[in-house]
């Protein structure tokens, strides 16, 4: 039988915003005021699963891996 792990999606505590998270685990290709946040970016549905990412600065591996296990990628930090 197969288990699938169950997907805590992110929650700012500050804004609760539940869809869209960058990872702090990949620095931004470009660091400047008007940059983006993160190498990685991912947006969540209400399903719990990751419906899209967006990758500036990440290696394919790194996306995969964030992909597969977004618990260790993505997490409020507030």
């Amino acid at each position: 039988m197969f288990i699938k792990e169950l997907v805590i999606v992110p929650k700012c505590l500050k804004c609760g915003n539940e869809l869209s998270f960058g990872t702090s685990k990949i620095p931004p290709v470009a660091p400047t005021a008007n940059g983006p946040v993160s190498g990685l970016v991912a947006d969540f549905s209400n399903q719990n699963s990751i419906v899209r990412m967006e990758s500036m600065g990440a290696t394919i591996d790194e996306a995969q891996e964030a992909w597969e296990e977004p618990n260790s990628y993505f997490y409020t930090f507030y």
